[in-house]
């Protein structure tokens, strides 16, 4: 989908840096969900389960995600 085509090329182009959940919701959705929402973390778990690596991406507990560098 869209979104996760934008928040993998995110998580891409900011490769070792951990991005806040604030930041992320900000610049995909063009506002913050506040801190009980899960739409984040699903489409995180997309992007892993189609990736077929779900270590490439990290989580960053309280703060965020992080892709790693391969």
């Amino acid at each position: 989908s869209k979104t996760e085509f934008d928040l993998l090329e995110l998580l891409m182009v900011n490769v070792g840096i951990v991005l806040e959940h604030r930041v992320i919701y900000e610049r995909i959705w063009g506002y913050d969900f506040g801190p009980e929402s899960k739409n984040l973390a699903v489409y995180v778990g997309y992007l892993r389960r189609k990736l077929g690596a779900p270590d490439l991406i990290r989580t960053v507990r309280g703060v965020g995600y992080t892709m790693r560098a391969s």
